[in-house]
């Protein structure tokens, strides 16, 4: 075998492989390139955007990232793995929700909201077009309630409840039927209505409690009405019972002022009365304790006092009269003309 020049191109064979080896280098660097924009092009789908109106779940293969309201992430730019490693749950956030009661009612509760006026059925229902409630008399009676909540548990109520909001509502009309059956039908609409409210929210509040619905009750309102064919009837109804209502709170209202006038005038007769009794009783032991003074005085020295009594009723006497006569020692008459001298006599007794 000769020596090979080493000025001499390689063999044909050997070119070739050398420019595949080249070739496979270079692919081998622009699939790295392009593995690498690929990750980074996968890293950056993980970024995504919850609105002002809304928050995010976080789903970490199927299983929420956190607990209570550590799982809900708020508006603003997150990051999580994409799919299908992470997924972002978007649920619309407001503070408080809004549920309608579906059955009891004449129209839909949203043509409630709008005013709709009930259909005129004449002097029946028509199962189809309207829904009604019965009450513990057995009477037809047309209820629809309106509930606002907030969601306490995001978790439970949006992951574990399939459409809680349809649940919420199956609630407030399982409420309100249940509760409907427990009172007559003018407790219902007039006469015991709070009462009847207040039993409803029980209800409802028993139910999420039970059924962990992961919300709570903030405020819940009903409208109640008779049947279209009956309203007037049911209106005569109510306008009488007002006007007894009225009777009766003039009847009492008259009770109560006559009663608390009478109850004056006693009092302020009582108050002389027992005036009067104070004064005659001070005036009775003060006459007595008098009596007492001047008994003790009169025991001591019988003359003496008696002296001292008739110098001070002459000092009186001396006081209050204008002329004054004093009669001297010894015996003398002392007469007092009592009417004038006769005419008369005093002229022949002149004329002598």
């Amino acid at each position: 075998m000769s020596d090979l020049n080493p000025n001499q191109p390689p063999p044909s064979e050997d070119a070739g492989s050398q420019a595949l080896s080249e070739a496979l280098r270079s692919s081998f660097a622009i699939v790295k390139i392009i593995m690498f924009v690929l990750v980074l092009l996968f890293l950056a789908s993980g970024f995504f955007t919850v609105g002002p109106q809304e928050k995010a779940i976080l789903l970490r293969l199927g299983k929420p990232v956190g607990e209570g309201e550590q799982a809900l992430l708020g508006p603003g730019f997150h990051w999580a793995f994409p799919k299908p490693i992470d997924e972002a749950l978007r649920i619309p956030f407001t503070s408080v929700l809004e549920a309608d009661s579906s059955v009891g009612w004449m129209v839909s509760a949203e043509e409630h909201r709008q005013g709709v006026p009930p259909p005129q059925t004449g002097n029946s229902l028509d199962p189809a077009s309207s829904s009604y409630s019965l009450s513990s008399d057995t009477n037809i009676v047309h209820i629809i309630a309106m509930m606002r909540y907030r969601v306490t548990d995001p978790i439970r109520f949006h992951l574990e409840i399939s459409n809680a909001p349809v649940f919420v509502t199956n609630v407030l009309n399982n409420a309100l039927l249940v509760t409907a059956s427990h009172f007559t039908v003018d407790d219902i609409l007039s006469r015991r209505a709070a009462d009847f409210q207040k039993a409803l929210i029980d209800r409802v509040e028993d139910l999420i409690k039970s059924e962990n619905l992961g919300i709570e009750l903030e405020q819940l309102t009903y409208d109640s009405a008779p049947p279209t064919y009956l309203k007037n009837k049911f209106d005569e109804v109510v306008g009488t019972t007002q006007k007894r209502d009225t009777s009766v709170k003039d009847a009492q209202a008259y009770a109560t002022n006559t009663l608390a006038a009478a109850r004056g005038t006693a009092a302020t007769r009582l108050y002389m009365a027992e005036s009067a009794r104070s004064r005659v009783v001070h005036w009775v032991d003060a006459e007595a304790q008098t009596f007492l003074d001047v008994r003790a005085e009169y025991e001591r020295d019988p003359s003496f006092y008696k002296r001292v009594r008739q110098e001070m009723a002459l000092e009186g006497i001396y006081t209050n009269v204008t002329e004054k006569i004093f009669m001297p020692q010894g015996t003398h008459e002392l007469r007092l003309n009592l009417g004038r001298e006769p005419i008369g006599s005093s002229t022949n007794s002149v004329a002598q």
